[in-house]
């Protein structure tokens, strides 16, 4: 059997392994030290390679759950103690062997045996020069997921079916929460990026203990922030400052799908603190698409329409809801703080401003009226929607002209109307 750590690969990392492992350390707590738990891979087996060459699979499974250890201490694996590294270099270096096997793997299978080492070696320690920053985004997108009501009715039940008394904080009870706007305070915390205020508002309130507990919820049962790692890590290897790695980024994220039905292009630009809610039901976002930070999403499309050599996928703005159903496709922009509601379909080139309210079962989209006596293309213009726009149920918002649909500023759109462009860009409703 041909061996794929060379003593060349063992010198270069021997070089790199200690500075990389002071610096990581110290973005753990004892806390995290402790409950980090790495599942050894025998050398051999990270040596074999499967079918046609390529990376087992059964075998990636193993170290994806390893690296969302290194991000989650205790979040994933339970490993025999007698099989536990003594210290963390040790199991550092189990995952720096671990993800440079499935990465000289990935070019070895496309034929670049001979940069195969080199680029792989640069890859791996790029990617763990890149792990605080990831660890740091998959606590803030644990954190976004206490904007699911279910954590608190979760906490509560704990908290009152134990007979604890229901009038020991000054909300009263568990009703009078429902007036505070939990979502607010989370969303001021991710702009100042600073977890301790929400925990401070919680304190104050009596709730202390209400923080660890949802976190602790979030980080064993909710699928959201994991599969955003998955992502972080596809991602991380498809946008390598190094250069992109064949075939692992792509498969990683099927693995993602497979697991968390969140079909998410590894090339796709995601920010951070997201709550990404019943992924079960499919989320998937394309290739050139961009979502902010702070956004909340339910299951949805984010799909392309246009050729595949230019962007073609949305752009969703930071602090986002997009409901359930919702299908946008094409070269979309969503604004800031905007909110889509269910069963919408947004397509072609629109543009939405800041803090619109779009509701369900709304239809936006540019029309292609067909071809002209030439046989040539008639190309709709582009519908802009205006900062503050109000659109009700049902409504239907079409182009089908070669100039530019403009929604002013604040504006109203009633519930069921139809809206067309009268030909010089201004709304038009249709009886």
């Amino acid at each position: 059997m041909i061996s794929i750590f060379s003593s060349h690969y063992s010198d270069q990392k021997s070089k790199r392994l200690q500075e990389i492992a002071t610096s990581l350390y110290q973005t753990y707590n004892q806390v995290e030290l402790l409950a980090l738990r790495i599942e050894s891979v025998d050398p051999q087996i990270l040596s074999q390679l499967s079918g046609r060459g390529f990376v087992n699979r059964d075998i990636l499974e193993t170290i994806l759950g390893n690296l969302l250890e290194l991000v989650a201490p205790g979040s994933h694996n339970a490993v025999a103690l007698t099989k536990l590294k003594s210290t963390f270099r040790q199991s550092l270096e189990e995952m720096v062997d671990q993800l440079y096997a499935m990465v000289v793997q990935s070019f070895l299978a496309v034929g670049d045996a001979d940069v195969a080492e080199e680029m792989s070696v640069a890859t791996t320690f790029d990617f763990f020069q890149r792990l605080p920053k990831l660890k740091e985004r998959a606590f803030w997108n644990r954190f976004a997921s206490l904007k699911d009501p279910a954590v608190w009715d979760a906490y509560l039940n704990r908290k009152y079916k134990k007979k604890l008394d229901p009038h020991d904080c000054e909300f009263g009870n568990s009703d009078a929460l429902a007036e505070v706007n939990i979502r607010t305070r989370i969303d001021q915390s991710i702009l100042e990026r600073n977890p301790h205020s929400y925990n401070r508002f919680l304190a104050e309130s009596n709730f202390q203990q209400a923080f660890d507990y949802q976190m602790q919820l979030v980080m064993s049962s909710y699928p959201g922030w994991r599969v955003q790692f998955y992502h972080d890590v596809a991602h991380s290897l498809a946008t390598s400052s190094v250069g992109s790695v064949p075939l692992l980024p792509r498969v990683i994220s099927e693995l993602g799908g497979r697991y968390y039905q969140a079909d998410l292009h590894p090339e796709t630009q995601i920010g951070d603190a997201n709550f990404f809610d019943h992924t079960h039901r499919g989320i998937t976002t394309g290739q050139t698409g961009i979502i902010g930070s702070g956004c909340v999403m339910y299951p949805c499309t984010l799909g392309g329409l246009s050729v595949k050599n230019q962007a073609r996928h949305p752009t969703v703005g930071d602090f986002v809801q997009i409901s359930t159903d919702v299908g946008i496709f094409g070269r979309v922009d969503i604004g800031n703080y905007s909110v889509i509601g269910a069963n919408t379909e947004i397509y072609g080139l629109i543009q939405v401003g800041r803090e619109v309210r779009i509701g369900s079962s709304v239809v936006i989209g540019t029309v292609k009226p067909g071809t002209t006596a030439n046989h040539s293309e008639v190309q709709p213009g582009s519908i802009r929607i205006g900062d503050q726009v109000r659109i009700g149920d049902g409504a239907v918002i079409e182009n089908s002209v070669s100039s530019d649909l403009i929604i002013p500023h604040n504006s109203t759109i009633p519930t069921r109307s139809y809206v067309i462009n009268d030909g010089e860009g201004t709304p038009k409703f249709v009886s």
